[in-house]
């Protein structure tokens, strides 16, 4: 039997510790991550009008996820009254014991996470100009798979989002930083990768 591989580093992100993610797995923290996510930045006052929450709470909550290394000030955007913020890509071992409160807390995040947020893209796809539809895919497909198997397709899709994320990366960097606040460049948009390759439960 071959040995599985994890995740190569390339793509997996910063590692947080235990500690850090019980500083994250608070309601509003995460929910400010994952707006962060499709948004790209955005500022206090901004994510408060997103979520129905205070100016002062979301900052509080911004500035502690920026203190355990989730969330980072957009330098040279804003003013000291209105700062703006982007998300850090990280990624987390999951314990794994279920009754550890991390892995609960944070697993729950993940699936509501992204039930909620593929739901809302898959909701608005239909509504897309034809060239951004063209340009993306919703696909499913099922087969048998050893976990070693599996592993080897997961590290392959990862490696594959890896290679053109970060050139996507390297040309808005080579083209220096937008005018101002302002994160996308014309013919620009946020774009989301989903990789699942989960397994079914088995047969009874």
């Amino acid at each position: 039997m071959s040995e599985r591989k994890p995740p190569s580093p390339a793509h997996r992100g910063r590692p947080a510790t235990a500690s850090e993610m019980k500083a994250f797995a608070h309601p509003l923290r995460m929910q400010l991550y994952r707006l962060l996510g499709d948004l790209g930045q955005a500022t206090a006052s901004g994510l408060a009008r997103e979520t129905g929450e205070s100016t002062g709470q979301t900052s509080y909550h911004l500035r502690q996820l920026a203190r355990y290394g989730f969330v980072e000030e957009v330098a040279d955007a804003g003013t000291s009254r209105e700062r703006w913020w982007r998300p850090l890509g990280f990624s987390y071992d999951v314990p794994g014991e279920p009754d550890d409160p991390v892995t609960r807390t944070f697993g729950r995040w993940l699936t509501d996470s992204h039930a909620a947020t593929l739901d809302a893209v898959v909701q608005r796809w239909a509504e897309e100009s034809p060239e951004w539809r063209e340009a993306s895919t919703m696909s499913s497909t099922g087969t048998w798979m050893t976990s070693e198997e599996l592993a080897a397709l997961t590290e392959e899709l990862l490696e594959v989002v890896d290679r053109h994320t970060t050139a996507s990366k390297d040309r808005r960097e080579a083209a220096g930083p937008p005018a101002g606040h302002l994160p996308a460049r014309e013919g620009e948009r946020r774009v989301r990768v989903y990789v699942d390759a989960v397994p079914l439960p088995p047969a009874t």
